[in-house]
């Protein structure tokens, strides 16, 4: 499972060259040295949607962090119940 992982590369991992690219186009637009503003235009629209992407990313690690620490919870939840349920049970008997 892990080395699935290691497959799965991240949105933003596989959006970076585009990025650059369009980094690098926006410098040269604002210096002068380019001048299509059909180009800018998508330059600004891939570095919007790739800050989305990066939010995303960040917002699904948080959400998992708290999952884990929830199912953790809940296990620890149920060796307590289950530690008072047997401790009952035998002083019952």
């Amino acid at each position: 499972m892990q080395r699935m992982e290691k497959m799965k590369r991240k949105d933003s991992e596989l959006f970076k060259p585009l990025v650059v690219t369009a980094e690098k186009y926006l410098r040269a637009y604002c210096d002068g040295k380019q001048a299509n503003d059909e180009k800018a235009k998508i330059a600004l629209r891939v570095l919007s949607l790739y800050r989305q992407i990066l939010k995303v990313e960040k917002e699904r690690e948080q959400i998992k962090s708290e999952w884990q620490k929830l199912i953790a919870g809940v296990a620890e939840l149920k060796k307590i119940t289950a530690g008072k349920a047997k401790k009952k049970s035998k002083l019952k008997r």
